[in-house]
């Protein structure tokens, strides 16, 4: 075998092994992703569950409807410096949801994960805050609450599409 055939060989092998170890490096990367999602997943688990936020959700359901019905009250929502007590809980909810939501939006944690466990409580909540937010837009800014929104609208559109539906329904065919 002469010079040239041997670092044609050479190269070639060289090229296969920068392969394989770009591909174990890619499959890697999987995993840390895969485990990146799962911690995010725990932490929105344990703080959906949380007894703030279960505190927060309770105060939403049980006084939106009586704070919706009073115009001049929901108007207070405008005042930077108006935070009734009743809303803290629903102002702790509302800064984790606004966070989650830029991790989602932003690709960093499984849109899909999130969405199979938390797309219809997002729309609900979505749906009793939205006055408040747009509200406290007067008093912070376009942006107060944009991150939530989206994410609940693209909520709303996985549940529209029967996605949620199909998932679950293959959960009940599951022969595990």
């Amino acid at each position: 075998m002469d010079s040239g055939s041997i670092a044609a060989v050479a190269s070639l092998l060289s090229t296969l092994i920068i392969a394989v170890t770009a591909i174990a490096a890619f499959r890697q990367l999987r995993h840390y992703r895969n485990a990146n999602d799962i911690v995010v997943y725990l932490r929105l688990v344990d703080q959906m569950d949380a007894p703030e936020v279960a505190n927060a959700r309770a105060t939403l359901a049980r006084a939106a409807p009586d704070f919706l019905s009073d115009p001049g009250y929901l108007r207070k929502f405008r005042d930077p410096t108006f935070v009734p007590e009743e809303f803290r809980s629903i102002g702790y909810l509302l800064r984790f949801l606004e966070h989650i939501s830029v991790l989602v939006i932003k690709g960093g944690v499984a849109e899909s994960l999130i969405m199979a466990e938390y797309a219809d409580i997002f729309v609900d909540l979505w749906t009793r805050l939205r006055p408040f937010i747009v509200e406290r837009r007067e008093a912070f800014g376009p942006y107060t609450g944009r991150a939530f929104e989206h994410l609940a609208m693209r909520a709303k559109r996985y549940i529209d599409s029967g996605r949620m539906a199909r998932e679950y329904d293959a959960l009940e065919r599951d022969p595990t």
